[in-house]
């Protein structure tokens, strides 16, 4: 299901999965790439405990996923929740970049659209564009009154 940000006008992406038989409600919201930043994600357990502040980047060996972090008074950074388990590290992780692989699926669909809309003349377009040709068209004189002529 794809929802808009009110926000910004970047399309956010929710990507329902299960893990361990609790339900996850992960919402992705791309970006315009910044450094190895691709987007920010949250995601809801059990419809009832929500965390925000996931950073979904790139690196060399592929997407990864930055778990939410503060910064301390002496500049480092610690993530400020993370999976216990290794398997819901890979529940978690796998939610997220699925997620984030539908919203970028979904700003290519939107874009498609767009760019086809684009292509299709516009009303105003064809007017100014017909005016142009009624101005470089040869004047021809009107007839004169009563049979006479000028």
């Amino acid at each position: 299901m794809s929802k808009t940000n009110t926000e910004n006008t970047i399309p956010e992406m929710q990507a329902p999965e299960t893990a361990g038989g609790l339900p996850l409600d992960v919402r992705v919201r791309p970006i315009a790439p910044m450094g190895n930043l691709l987007a920010f994600a949250n995601v809801t357990i059990g419809g009832c405990f929500k965390i925000d502040g996931f950073r979904i980047c790139s690196g060399e060996k592929g997407l990864y996923v930055n778990m939410p972090s503060t910064q301390d008074k002496n500049g480092n950074w610690k993530d400020v929740c993370w999976p216990v388990t290794a398997e819901f590290r890979k529940q978690l992780n796998d939610a997220l970049l699925d997620g984030y692989g539908q919203a970028i699926e979904n700003l290519q669909a939107t874009l498609e659209a767009t760019k086809g809309a684009a292509e299709k003349p516009s009303l105003s377009g064809a007017l100014k564009e017909n005016a142009g040709k009624v101005k470089s068209q040869p004047v021809k004189d009107a007839p004169a009154k009563n049979g006479q002529e000028r």
